[in-house]
């Protein structure tokens, strides 16, 4: 298996790295990935771990619910429920900070094009970039969105979209600091970034340790906390605007963590709930404390 081994940090350049754990790949493989903290600035990411070409793997299962939007069990009717919601605040944030009519959205891994679609309806004009095919069939029988393979990404022109999001992508992207440098490229010089990403500080990743679900490794890359992104966008000449929480998130991560511990099945509702809920309250007052946020990004001027 053709595997990339990280030699230097990807936000501040350093190769001091030490190993925190060891996390299983309990979605896909049951395989083990050393998960290391840069001892410079702080950045956590997965190591040896298998390459774009092979990767696709890893996610070729009817229960990775972004490709394949299964409603099979509780988890993922749960996952569909919250993401009704979820669109619903998605599009305010975008139309919020991206006033501009008719502004022109690039959604980078798009999935089945929920979000998209609801872009669109809003009167955005759409365009999505989606790495596996079946996603793309989807979002495009679905919905007829303009959905492209992820080597369409590196060949769009410069300045030609007003906002970009990245809902839960970015963690997943191999080519991390190229990808961002692009990113500032197709912006226009008022443009906005959205990302959306999980939080290894937050209470229930605490609680979860090296069991916490949002480790998500090989898929997961990159492990980020507010401090790290922020620096890593410093590097590409953007900066974090405002912040927002995904309470909701805390609830689904937390009962993915407790079906991955193998604990009974209302053993797992109810621990899940109550971590959930405590994550919830403590980010009220600490927002860091959230399992997943939500960053607006501007251009630094």
């Amino acid at each position: 298996m053709s595997v990339i081994k990280i030699e230097k940090c990807p936000v501040c350049g350093s190769g001091d790295f030490k190993k925190v754990f060891d996390a299983v790949d309990h979605f896909s493989s049951r395989e083990v990935f050393p998960v290391c903290d840069c001892r410079m600035c702080g950045f956590r990411f997965t190591n040896n771990f298998p390459s774009e070409d092979v990767i696709g793997k890893y996610y070729d299962s009817p229960d990775y619910i972004s490709h394949s939007d299964s409603v099979l069990g509780m988890t993922n009717k749960l996952y569909h429920l919250f993401r009704r919601e979820l669109l619903k605040r998605k599009i305010r944030l975008v139309k919020k900070d991206v006033a501009r009519k008719n502004a022109r959205l690039l959604d980078i891994g798009c999935g089945t094009g929920y979000f998209l679609h609801a872009a669109k309806e809003a009167g955005l004009r759409v365009t999505g970039i989606e790495k596996n095919s079946m996603a793309r069939e989807k979002a495009s029988s679905l919905f007829s969105l303009d959905v492209r393979e992820e080597s369409a990404f590196f060949h769009l022109q410069p300045s030609s979209f007003d906002a970009v999001t990245l809902w839960h992508v970015l963690e997943h992207l191999e080519k991390l600091n190229e990808s961002l440098e692009k990113v500032n490229e197709i912006l226009t010089p008022d443009g906005t970034l959205i990302l959306a990403l999980p939080n290894h500080l937050s209470y229930d990743a605490r609680i979860y340790g090296n069991q916490w679900a949002a480790y998500d490794v090989p898929r997961h890359l990159w492990h980020f906390t507010p401090f790290t992104l922020e620096r890593l966008l410093k590097r590409h000449h953007m900066k974090v605007v405002k912040k927002y929480r995904m309470p909701l998130d805390a609830f689904y991560i937390s009962l993915l963590s407790e079906k991955y511990g193998g604990n009974n099945l209302w053993g797992q509702y109810g621990r899940a709930f109550l971590t959930g809920t405590a994550g919830f309250f403590r980010s009220l007052h600490k927002p860091e404390q959230s399992s997943s946020l939500i960053y607006i990004v501007h251009k630094d001027a």
